[in-house]
């Protein structure tokens, strides 16, 4: 019999040339966040995977105006965060997991509860899709905050990166945008699942802004607009920063959340008849062009000045059109979604399009205390320029060309549009920065 070896094998563990440990806890309510979209992780609210997706995002948009082509932009994030491993001509591995490497210590969720908010509620602007919706469906379970934490692990290689790669530095960024304006699971852009760092401390340690005064100036920082190339046009970038309001200090973060979602619920809404204490039509004209679309006689008779107008297009897609009264009374119910013209002829569908309005409770602290504020970051649309609104009662069939409205650009309009919800931040919000 051969003698056992005189060492143990070699250690798989990566050499590390710079880490960082930084503890977190959630701050709103958390929607989805599993493996599964929109469950919940029963083993871990936060997990490795989806914070270094989060982190891929947030440096894409803090460092999309450095790059010049969209292949630079690839080729720098797939060195920090990684893609997928293949070989080369010559037979030799290429890709793999990247330089960050991430580690999370986190339970299951302290506390979950069925989402049972009313449509009333401002919180169901950014929870509606966890209300269950459709025959037989059960409400999403949401993980709450209050004691629900964790403990992130952020490491690199001893091996360097790429000349002019400055990894720890572009972490960093990454990661204190992440932890200023994102957040985990789904309707992040909502306020959703936000997360902040648990102690003073460790917000100055990190560089996170810790005051409010602090807070404006980071946003005026990372939010300064620059000039981003036409190549990487689509791409959401903080370059592309169009207004930056904020509100005022608050002790609750679903208080500023709810401010924020009041605020784009009355803008998105527009129904003046709402301040007469009526419910009343909206001012916005998507209703009355579906129905002039439709061609049919309706119990509410559109205003032909709103034919073929769909300005709320530009505010994220897809928009479900229900209208209260069923068919023949109103048209059935309509999806508003985007195309853009096909090489081969015709057209290619967009069917979803991120919401360039970015709402989220900030934590700072005052004499030690946790306090929130509510900021609203407006960026500039990012759908191309030749998308047109594809308005369809079935969106999984194939583009017909009658349901494409070709006489409006939504880009062309968007920042109209933008002006038009701004003015629900006024008076409660003060201006940051804008055009």
């Amino acid at each position: 019999m051969r003698p056992a070896p005189a060492s143990g094998p070699a250690p798989t563990a990566r050499r590390t040339s710079w880490s960082l440990e930084v503890e977190v806890e959630l701050v709103t309510r958390l929607f989805g966040g599993g493996a599964r979209a929109r469950e919940l992780d029963e083993v871990s609210w936060l997990r490795p995977a989806a914070l270094k997706s989060a982190l891929r995002a947030w440096w894409r948009a803090g460092r999309c105006h450095d790059c010049k082509t969209l292949a630079e932009l690839r080729g720098r994030e797939q060195e920090l965060f990684g893609s997928p491993g293949a070989y080369d001509g010559a037979g030799r591995p290429v890709g793999g997991p990247g330089l960050l490497a991430v580690e999370v210590e986190a339970a299951a969720p302290s506390k979950t509860e069925a989402y049972g908010g009313k449509p009333s509620s401002p919180l169901h602007v950014a929870l509606f899709a966890a209300a269950g919706m459709g025959q037989g469906k059960e409400p999403a379970r949401l993980a709450l905050p209050g004691n629900t934490r964790a403990v992130v692990r952020l490491a690199t290689p001893a091996a360097a990166p790429s000349p002019g790669c400055r990894a720890h530095d572009e972490i960093m960024a990454a990661l204190r945008l992440w932890l200023t304006l994102g957040g985990m699971g789904a309707r992040t852009r909502r306020g959703a699942g936000a997360i902040a760092v648990s102690r003073p401390e460790g917000a100055e340690r990190l560089g996170l802004p810790a005051s409010a005064d602090q807070l404006d100036a980071f946003l005026r920082t990372a939010c300064r607009p620059w000039n981003v190339e036409a190549e990487l046009d689509g791409i959401f970038s903080l370059a592309r920063t169009w207004q930056v309001f904020a509100g005022r200090v608050l002790a609750d973060a679903e208080q500023a959340q709810g401010d924020l979602l009041s605020a784009l619920r009355r803008a998105r809404q527009d129904r003046p008849a709402a301040q007469a204490g009526r419910w009343g039509r909206s001012a916005w004209p998507e209703a009355d062009a579906i129905r002039l679309k439709s061609l049919g006689s309706y119990v509410h008779i559109p205003d032909p000045k709103n034919a073929g107008r769909y300005p709320r297009a530009a505010l994220g897609l897809p928009i479900v059109m229900h209208y209260k009264d069923r068919p023949p009374k109103e048209p059935p119910e309509q999806q508003i979604l985007a195309a853009r013209p096909a090489a081969r002829g015709g057209w290619d569908k967009i069917e979803r399009y991120a919401s360039p309005i970015l709402l989220r409770p900030v934590a700072v602290w005052e004499k030690g205390q946790r306090r929130y504020v509510p900021v609203a970051l407006f960026t500039r649309c990012t759908l191309p320029p030749a998308a047109r609104p594809w308005v369809t009662s079935e969106p999984s069939k194939q583009v017909a060309p009658e349901d494409v409205i070709a006489s409006y650009a939504i880009r062309e309009h968007a920042e109209e549009t933008l002006a038009r919800v701004a003015t629900a931040f006024g008076g409660d919000f003060r201006p940051l920065l804008g055009v």
